[in-house]
């Protein structure tokens, strides 16, 4: 009886350890696949970022070269073409969780989002620090700002 009852706690003891084996093993496991996935949400949000700031430079010559073949009186189906070629790219940008941005006249300074070109003199204290004009369009991913919108900025000058 006696030899029983020390393979009994023999037994208990082997379980045991192997139950905090297996515990620590699990939660190794859980750990890992957790920092699995948000490393590759970190990598993804990187390669987007770069994909998009890209995407952004072709949009911008495209809205560029549109803007010109208007002035030089190019003709309606080739404007149209252009226009069509700008609107899918905004799209891609869309699809990817890019957003396009474009503050109003009048809106309120903010250096998060505006990159300030130029400054405009202004004759009213209450237009001070707000957006007189929006010269190229910002783009946010989520929160993140991949670049801000290049806005004219009015000053008061008393």
């Amino acid at each position: 009886m006696k030899k029983l009852r020390t393979e009994l706690a023999t037994a208990k003891k082997e379980r045991d350890e192997y139950l905090a084996g297996w515990q620590r093993s699990k939660a190794d496991y859980v750990n890992l696949s957790r920092r699995v996935r948000e490393d590759g949400e970190g990598q993804s949000k990187i390669l987007i970022g770069k994909l998009s700031r890209g995407i952004i430079a072709v949009f911008d010559s495209l809205e560029a070269a549109e803007a010109g073949a208007k002035a030089a009186g190019v003709s309606e189906s080739v404007l149209s073409g252009m226009n069509q070629v700008v609107r899918q790219l905004e799209q891609a940008l869309l699809d990817i969780g890019v957003s396009r941005f474009s503050p109003s006249p009048g809106d309120a300074f903010d250096s998060k989002f505006h990159e300030p070109i130029r400054s405009v003199a202004c004759e009213s204290e209450k237009e001070d620090n707000t957006i007189s004009a929006t010269l190229q369009s910002g783009f946010v991913i989520g929160e993140t700002v991949l670049r801000p919108a290049r806005v004219e900025v009015f000053t008061y000058q008393s």
